[in-house]
């Protein structure tokens, strides 16, 4: 994963920044890949225990859930309780239906506190902190290029 996202970065390098997004989940070497990642200058959107805790923060909450499996089935159960349908990890429009249900602003905040709240308890290693996630990061960055060609230097589009 960290040698394809390097080789594909190397087209145009001057126009890309680095990312993988992953979670803990089934990943053998995880605190391993996220070290090795920024060594080698590639972010890391990782969550822990599954993506589906980054969801979650649009909803309101990040729960202290440890087993992904777990995290998955009631993170499908909150999803059908706000939007009245079934949760598919396939689903090409769950972003846009969190947004509309959720509030991105807020998730993002959420996921910052968790980050911090690991790190003020010493806890230094991805594997480490569960729940929370550094997919925000990523997001954030998003975020503030688009709304700097859309009301920025590029005008109003």
């Amino acid at each position: 994963m960290l040698d394809k996202c390097l080789e594909l970065t190397s087209y145009e390098a001057q126009y890309r920044i680095p990312w993988i997004v992953f979670d803990r989940d089934q990943v053998q070497e995880f605190d391993k890949i996220t070290a090795e990642a920024e060594n080698k200058g590639v972010r890391t959107g990782w969550s822990n225990p599954c993506f589906e805790i980054w969801m979650y923060a649009y909803l309101g909450s990040m729960p202290a859930i440890k087993d992904s499996w777990t995290c998955c089935a009631e993170f499908g159960r909150v999803y059908e309780a706000k939007t009245g349908q079934k949760y598919s990890k396939a689903d090409e429009q769950i972003y846009g239906k969190l947004c509309k249900v959720g509030d991105e602003e807020k998730a993002i905040r959420i996921a910052q506190q968790k980050l911090e709240q690991c790190i003020r308890e010493g806890k230094t290693k991805p594997s480490e902190m569960c729940p929370c996630t550094t997919v925000h990061e990523l997001v954030g960055e998003i975020k503030s290029k688009v709304d700097f060609i859309v009301g920025g230097e590029y005008g109003t589009v």
